[in-house]
């Protein structure tokens, strides 16, 4: 199978508008509400945002390894767990064996909360694949996929 000229692949503007505001109205839906308890609690800047979803991926890390995932120095991520800290979403701990390493975790309230939203965000996402039949799911997917891993995104 050819690809298609670049020419050919031209996107018209209305599917352009039409492709981001199905994203938006996607993106809006998977971002989970706040639980009630929290909605006085201060905001997590996008920065905060990415640091408790690598936690939630990966479990404990050192500060090192997030420093190295969020591509930031490790001043900018110690700065951005102190934050997290304040907000009591997150704890430090220093390894006993080497006391120079300093693990992060999700705080007591911060795996609450993670919990509340990922069961949120799994919820929402299952809604909306329920709506395509399992052969219009997998094909969706796997076009997805192909966006995502493009490399453009």
């Amino acid at each position: 199978m050819r690809k298609a000229s670049r020419a050919n692949r031209a996107v018209p503007d209305d599917q352009l508008r039409q492709f981001i505001s199905h994203i938006d109205a996607l993106t809006e839906r998977l971002r989970p509400q706040r639980r009630p308890r929290d909605r006085h609690a201060p905001e997590c800047s996008q920065q905060e945002l990415k640091a408790l979803a690598a936690l939630g991926d990966r479990g404990t890390l050192t500060m090192s390894d997030l420093a190295g995932i969020l591509s930031v120095p490790l001043s900018t991520a110690t700065h951005t767990i102190d934050k997290l800290v304040d907000k009591d979403l997150v704890a430090r701990k220093r390894v006993p064996q080497d006391r120079r390493i300093v693990q992060v975790t999700f705080s007591k309230r911060g795996k609450r909360i993670h919990r509340f939203v990922l069961e949120s965000r799994l919820s929402t996402g299952r809604a909306v694949l329920e709506t395509l039949n399992p052969r219009d799911r997998d094909a969706f997917l796997k076009q997805l996929a192909a966006i995502t891993q493009a490399g453009t995104c």
